[in-house]
């Protein structure tokens, strides 16, 4: 009685396992891949040389086309700062790009910049005020007073923080009472003249509006030019020059990154060597060795390559910008195209080794190419369908940077699919045809017919010894694949490893809980680019002293309504008023500015006219007067506000904003939106990587189970992605945000072939198989291919790590954690989940037929 009951318990376990039936897409899907293989085995040649002929013009399109980054590129969609940008633009007439340059000049010495010679060689095109009186003994003008930040000029009041279009000149000051000096007489002389004791550095900004039809090619041509002048001709005695342009900033990101290339190259040379090892050992163990194998190993690592370059040069040729950030697209495309060849090659030798002890009719290349799509292609569209529909979410949300990596990253491996069942196929079947002729010549040749039979076979008298070795290690890769199955599903180590998953997952949540978001623009330069002198000396004496908003009033209506001229002014109080603000003298006012010109031009007509006229009664006459604008505009004090009158006048009146439409500039205000962004970019192409993979999976395999156990690793990867980043110390900013997409894309890989392979395993038999059976089969698959692409894509980007260079080293810590990430869940985490998932289910359902026993 109590065998039965086990036996019946057995039953009922048992079919807790259902039998894995191929889904009808899966089914027609592999229809079209066996018709598409015998296609491309009778074209085999002309696949190649079209492959490689649009490979070579898309790729000397890329090279001949310049990178044209945008200023802008990282700021989010809709976000506030873009429309104050343009409204910046418009109000300096700028339609096109201009020329936009400071120069940062420190004394060579280290000390002040108020000496006579540095300013005279700072400065060659000026004049000097009171400091001739001082030489000469003579007593100083009373009308002049040179004060920080206000100074009074012949009795006009001027903010020098404001003079030269809302910028100011010298930073790093200490006013008279703020700090000594060693140079007494320096002292005495300057405390004299000015309240201002040292300066440490003086700006000078350079700007011209995009006149006389320049292209952007020529407005870049000569900034660079200017650079060019200051580094290698200029020699001053006094003074150290540094330039600062958006020119010279594109080009030393874009030389940074060129840097990197020699490293690539060394990489890719030892990533080949890798592939051609890996593969011929496992061609040796399934005795199918050949030369072939080593042409299969190399251009399994360049047909991403030329994937990514036929991608980029589509999208060039289509008008598409050709931004520094699609330099990082190919390093997606290797990791996935590698992976998806070492999928193709392994498929292809457990075909050959099939057909050879199974021999069946009308076997040759085109039937084992598609033995080997049928089986490997569905794993390799699911990847793909996932990182491409992935990618057309993000192309939607994000900013255009990220949209513009988006479209990269789904073209290429697009391209990357196409080439893998052309090109890739074609030079599969042609080494495949070599090796069936191999293997025809070799049986022909060891073998001795005699009648219609074949008599003893020389070569196993011959290979006698390698046989056996060849077993031997078969043996050991038998015997360690099966310890390794029954490992992950014995339900204690199962169970363990879920709990140390937990403990990773919350691991990481802690580091994303810590993760800081910091933009610091020296990261992207190399260590000897005169850039990170330049930003350092703008952080500490420009950035650190304070921030000078714009406020552009759009609508300011009827300013000669007293009523609404004073609500303006209360306006402009208010702010002058704010915290941290420095009050009404660091306002340069434009309504301050034109009444004190009215009052001006009053007093002249009063005194033309010879009608004085009492203090209180002229000041109550000073209105806004529309009339005096233009020559008020004429004045070279007032002409910093001409900008005011190419305001367009017909511009809506926004509601959201009052009355008056009020935007306010800020140099830094795009990069402060772009901290508000980044961590919505990532969460958001988080959530739209995993959606997708989650949709595609269900779409192709149908099954709940393997959906949500796929779906919750890749969200582990994801989450352990950043919170590696941030325990290894790596801040959120753009370069870790691109590595990180990049490395999302890559995280979907390894697990879709994973849940593919393990869900249509046991689909050929007749009768359901167990969970250690089809992970047996699973890991057979993909085991191998998935540790040899991870390897491969390592040993490409390690050689990043020796160089110097923020960028290179944050890219290689983040892919290699994502790799390693990868391969840990797909063979390890995945695998122990389906396990638990199945002892779980079992333990439920014997319970419940125990139960309906005993009330039967």
């Amino acid at each position: 009685m109590q065998s039965k009951n086990n036996k019946a318990i057995i039953e009922r376990k048992q079919s807790v396992i259902r039998k894995h039936q191929e889904t009808r897409l899966c089914y027609y899907t592999c229809a079209i891949f066996r018709r598409w293989a015998y296609l491309i085995a009778d074209h085999t040649t002309s696949a190649i040389i079209v492959c490689i002929i649009v490979s070579i013009l898309c790729a000397i399109k890329v090279a001949t086309t310049p990178y044209k980054n945008d200023l802008l590129g990282f700021v989010p969609y809709g976000a506030r700062s873009r429309e104050e940008f343009a409204i910046h633009d418009e109000y300096l007439n700028a339609n096109g790009r201009s020329v936009l340059m400071m120069a940062l000049i420190v004394a060579k010495d280290g000390g002040t910049v108020l000496k006579d010679e540095i300013l005279r060689e700072a400065v060659k095109n000026g004049f000097t005020v009171q400091m001739q009186l001082l030489n000469s003994n003579m007593s100083l003008n009373n009308r002049i007073a040179l004060g920080y930040p206000v100074t009074l000029l012949y009795g006009r009041k001027m903010n020098i923080q404001s003079l030269q279009l809302f910028q100011a000149n010298f930073y790093g000051i200490n006013l008279v009472n703020d700090s000594s000096m060693n140079d007494t007489d320096m002292i005495d002389t300057i405390a004299s003249i000015s309240n201002m004791r040292s300066a440490k550095m003086i700006a000078l900004i350079y700007r011209e509006s995009s006149t006389g039809g320049w292209s952007d090619e020529e407005v870049i041509e000569y900034e660079m030019s200017i650079v060019k002048y200051f580094q290698r001709v200029y020699q001053p005695d006094h003074v150290k020059i540094y330039l600062m342009s958006v020119s010279f900033l594109d080009h030393e990101i874009t030389r940074a990154g060129l840097s990197m290339l020699p490293y690539l190259i060394v990489g890719f040379a030892i990533m080949s060597l890798c592939s051609t090892f890996s593969t011929l050992i496992s061609a040796a163990y399934m005795q199918q060795i050949t030369i072939h194998k080593i042409y299969l190993a190399i251009i399994a690592c360049i047909c991403p390559f030329m994937a990514s370059a036929t991608a980029i040069g589509v999208l060039l040729l289509m008008g598409v910008r050709y931004g520094s950030i699609l330099c990082i697209t190919p390093f997606l495309v290797l990791a996935i195209g590698v992976d998806d060849a070492y999928l193709m090659i392994h498929a292809w030798q457990a075909v050959t080794k099939r057909c050879r002890n199974y021999p069946v009719k009308g076997d040759c290349e085109a039937y084992r190419l598609s033995e080997v799509l049928a089986e490997s292609g569905p794993a390799i569209l699911i990847s793909a369908l996932t990182n491409i529909f992935a990618d057309a979410v993000g192309t939607f949300t994000g900013s255009p940077e990220i949209t513009l990596l988006c479209y990269g990253n789904m073209a290429s491996i697009f391209v990357d699919f196409i080439y893998q069942l052309t090109f890739y196929s074609a030079i599969m079947c042609i080494a495949g045809r070599f090796e069936m002729a191999t293997e025809t010549e070799q049986l022909n040749k060891h073998s001795i017919e005699i009648g219609a039979q074949n008599s003893t076979n020389l070569s196993n008298c011959c290979n006698q010894t390698a046989c056996q070795l060849h077993d031997n290690v078969k043996h050991s890769c038998a015997t360690l694949l099966n310890g390794y199955v029954k490992l992950i599903t014995n339900g204690i180590f199962a169970f363990g490893v879920f709990c140390g998953w937990i403990i990773f997952v919350a691991f990481s949540i802690i580091g994303i809980t810590r993760l800081k978001i910091e933009l610091t623009t020296d990261r992207l330069f190399t260590q000897d680019s005169p850039m990170i002198e330049a930003v350092h000396l703008r952080t500490k004496y420009q950035a650190s002293q304070y921030t000078m908003g714009q406020f552009y009033v759009n609508h300011p209506g009827d300013l000669s309504n007293p009523i609404r001229l004073q609500r303006l002014n209360e306006m402009v109080s208010e702010l002058e008023h704010m915290d941290c603000s420095w009050g009404p003298e660091s306002s340069n006012y434009f309504i301050r500015d034109f009444l004190s010109f009215e009052e001006i031009f009053a007093e002249e007509e009063e005194a033309f006219n010879e009608q004085p006229t009492s203090t209180e009664n002229s000041q109550t006459a000073i209105t806004f007067n529309e009339k005096h604008l233009k020559p008020f505009l004429e004045w070279p004090e007032y002409e910093t506000w001409r900008g005011f009158t190419q305001i367009n006048e017909t511009r809506q009146v926004s509601a959201v904003r009052g009355d008056f439409n009020v935007s306010v500039f800020l140099d830094d205000a795009v990069y402060l939106d772009l901290i508000d962004n980044m961590p919505t970019d990532a969460w958001q192409s988080a959530v739209g990587t995993l959606a997708c993979m989650a949709f595609i999976c269900f779409v192709f395999l149908y099954d709940t189970f393997t959906v949500a156990v796929v779906s919750a690793s890749i969200l582990s990867i994801m989450t352990g992605i950043i919170g590696a980043a941030s325990w290894m110390g790596i801040d959120l900013e753009p370069i870790m945000m691109a590595a990180m997409l990049i490395s999302m894309g890559f995280s979907v890989d390894i697990p879709a072939h994973v849940s593919y392979h393990y869900n249509s395993a046991g689909a050929q038999y007749d009768r359901p198989i167990t969970v250690e059976q089809r992970l047996r089969i699973c890991l057979s698959a993909v085991a191998l291919p998935a540790i040899q692409a991870s390897l491969s894509t390592t040993l490409c980007v390690l050689g990043l790590l020796f160089i110097p260079l923020y960028m290179a080293q944050v890219f290689v810590k983040i892919m290699v954690t994502c790799i390693t990430l990868c391969v840990l869940h797909g063979l390890l985490i995945i695998p122990c989940m389906f396990s638990l998932i199945d002892i779980v289910l079992s333990a439920c359902h014997i319970r419940i037929y125990d139960a309906s026993s005993s009330n039967n």
